[in-house]
């Protein structure tokens, strides 16, 4: 196998793993204010971790799974984060979280895009 020079998955791992933990321990005070049922919101954590999980550099469809997930968190978290501001104001908790949430997975798309720019120029894998 060749070497992916630019291969940011360990990165994305740990940005996936670290939302899935925030969403995680901030479930139980924000709940009530979700707009998905609480059995949604546990999904959705579990498959965070198991995506993280599965991040390999020799697994491709590993990596575009991880970039279809960080655009629709990006997306929804971004969605319900200026949905909340405009309701509560910036000093929501509810708003605070889902713009941190926002933020990480952003920055996950940014680095997996990288990584999947890399597989696909240099035929890897």
């Amino acid at each position: 196998m060749d070497s992916i020079f630019h291969y940011y998955g360990n990165l994305v791992r740990r940005l996936f793993l670290g939302g899935a933990i925030l969403m995680l321990l901030t479930l139980p005070f924000l709940n009530a204010l979700l707009p998905v049922p609480l059995f949604y919101s546990l999904l959705i954590i579990i498959v965070l971790s198991l995506v993280a999980g599965f991040t390999s550099p020799v697994k491709r469809w590993a990596i575009a799974l991880n970039e279809a997930i960080a655009i629709i968190a990006v997306l929804s978290f971004e969605y319900y984060a200026v949905t909340y501001y405009v309701m509560y104001s910036a000093g929501s908790s509810l708003f605070l979280v889902n713009q941190l949430l926002a933020l990480d997975f952003l920055i996950a798309l940014y680095f997996n895009t990288k990584t999947l720019r890399e597989m696909i120029s240099r035929k890897t894998v």
